[in-house]
């Protein structure tokens, strides 16, 4: 096995190849255009996917540790591997086997033995398609106003984070913030300072979090953010510091003048824990906007945990 860490700017392949000889012999090619990762088995080289992260798997078709298609389900089936473009690297010009690797998620295949123009004009293409895809899964994920994440990437995240807390047994705070007053502030000063304050509290969300944390935005003035490894107690100490830190920021209007009025937001937090768990991501999410539906029926401006009186701002107004 060679390991050569990641350079910015360049790719990082991965060859999954029994063959020592054509092992070494692709390293060297690709290591003039690439940063490249070698395995000599199936084990090996699903470890180094999981580990590395490699923007393309150069995999043999047939391995003594484990056939190639085999490899390329058990890649498939990890969601940090997922998403990993895999070529194939075959000797075999049987159409259906082939045609069945395209089937199984492959995204090319290369005969052996291959000239490097070739080999080297299949894995651009390759990279370029990745890119592609990537570029637009990111665009179809994120909330073109804020560049937070979506509703859809939400309900994917929220899924994953809840499997994994209950997986290795730690809390999950859900975190929904609603800003306050957002129609009023539309009807009265117009969408583009409403969209100003969207930001502003977007802004403020982004400040606070942790790199673990997820925050999207769920709706015109809803905002969700998932918060790993935190009770609903200390979620709340991260809310207040968004609640407070908004009411501090000032909001222009279209012509330059400050807005006549403040932010400020409510807030409905529930998690799940060992000591209550929830049966599912339904039950967090219903918990949640329970909790914030309190916050607002108290007046708005505070924030909510689940089952515990509100939390009082302070007494000053806007």
């Amino acid at each position: 096995m060679e390991r050569r860490g990641r350079t910015p700017g360049r790719s990082l392949l991965l060859i999954i190849e029994d063959d020592a000889s054509v092992l070494e012999s692709l390293s060297d090619l690709l290591a003039s255009r690439f940063d490249v990762l070698s395995a000599g088995d199936a084990g090996l080289g699903v470890e180094l996917a999981r580990e590395h992260h490699p923007d393309l798997i150069l995999l043999d078709r047939f391995l003594p540790s484990g056939d190639g298609l085999a490899v390329l389900e058990t890649l498939q089936q990890d969601s940090r591997t997922e998403p990993v473009p895999v070529i194939f690297l075959t000797g075999d010009a049987d159409e259906a086997t082939l045609e069945r690797c395209l089937e199984m998620g492959a995204v090319d295949f290369i005969h052996k033995p291959a000239s490097a123009r070739e080999l080297m004009a299949r894995i651009d293409r390759a990279l370029r398609q990745s890119e592609q895809q990537r570029r637009l899964q990111i665009l179809a994920q994120t909330d073109g106003l804020t560049g937070l994440a979506n509703f859809r990437a939400l309900t994917v995240r929220l899924e994953e984070e809840f499997r994994r807390a209950q997986r290795y047994q730690y809390s999950l705070s859900v975190v929904v913030i609603d800003l306050d007053h957002l129609k009023a502030i539309n009807d009265g000063m117009g969408h583009d300072v409403g969209n100003r304050a969207i930001l502003a509290l977007a802004n403020q969300l982004k400040g606070n979090l942790r790199e673990s944390d997820f925050a999207a935005r769920f709706g015109g003035d809803e905002f969700i953010a998932l918060l790993p490894h935190q009770t609903a107690q200390e979620a709340a100490v991260f809310a207040e510091r968004i609640r407070a830190g908004l009411r501090t920021v000032g909001v222009q209007r279209s012509d330059g003048r400050p807005a006549p009025f403040g932010l400020s937001v409510s807030v409905g937090i529930a998690d799940h824990t060992l000591e209550i768990p929830r049966e599912d991501t339904d039950a967090l999410m219903k918990a949640a906007d329970a909790a914030l539906y309190e916050a607002k029926r108290e007046g708005r401006d505070r924030v909510v945990v689940f089952g515990r009186p509100a939390s009082h701002p302070p007494m000053q107004r806007h």
